[in-house]
């Protein structure tokens, strides 16, 4: 492969480089992969690579910059912009399935499951920078609703994680547990239905625009 000299030669020959790192971590597992194999599937020298990258922590660090941030930012662009708290709820579990179906989300959180024992620093970096940012933005959502009196819920940050439920389990499911010969799990259907349980648990209605269509008026 030539050598990238323009800025946007490089941001392509960066992209190119990590999503061969995502691929080999995902197939080989985080501690198996080497970087001589992430070179070779990008189709670069080993002296390319480290050009780009020092390390495969590094690499994976740069993955949660470009897989993980910018889908959080889009889940908190889309609560920050909703009328009330019971529109970006109801929102953000119409977009989650679109999230996790079109994105490599679930690709990390198995790569950090199968080594996160041998990487804590890599585990605690993902924890900080996605996980607790995100929850952070969903505790606040629910307690948006208690303030405003759209709903009354004793435990906001706990409900955060209830809400969030369903998205490691569809993610863990697609990656780790679907089978080849079966039917792929209906992500769209999942949240639907978590959709319908919040909203008789919280006591309000959802959007007419994200209700099944037997239920619209």
């Amino acid at each position: 492969m030539p050598r990238a000299r323009s800025p946007e030669a490089k941001d392509e020959r960066r992209a190119v480089l990590l999503q061969a790192a995502l691929d080999e971590f995902f197939e080989r597992g985080f501690t198996a992969a080497r970087m001589d194999d992430i070179a070779r599937r990008a189709g670069v020298s080993k002296g390319a690579l480290y050009l780009y990258f020092d390390s495969k922590e590094q690499m994976f660090s740069a993955l949660i910059d470009t897989v993980a941030l910018p889908n959080l930012a889009l889940i908190e662009q889309k609560l920050a912009q909703a009328a009330s708290a019971r529109e970006a709820l109801f929102g953000l579990l119409a977009m989650l399935p679109k999230v996790l179906q079109r994105s490599s989300l679930p690709r990390l959180a198995k790569i950090l499951i199968g080594d996160a024992n041998h990487f804590p620093d890599m585990v605690r970096a993902y924890r900080e920078r996605m996980i607790e940012r995100g929850l952070k933005a969903l505790t606040g959502l629910v307690e948006r609703g208690n303030t405003n009196g759209e709903w009354q819920v004793a435990n906001p940050a706990l409900t955060a994680r209830l809400i969030m439920a369903p998205a490691l389990f569809a993610g863990i499911w697609q990656v780790v547990f679907q089978r080849p010969d079966e039917k792929p799990l209906d992500v769209d259907a999942l949240f639907a239905q978590h959709a319908e349980l919040l909203a008789r648990a919280l006591g309000v209605e959802r959007p007419e625009t994200q209700k099944p269509a037997r239920e619209k008026r």
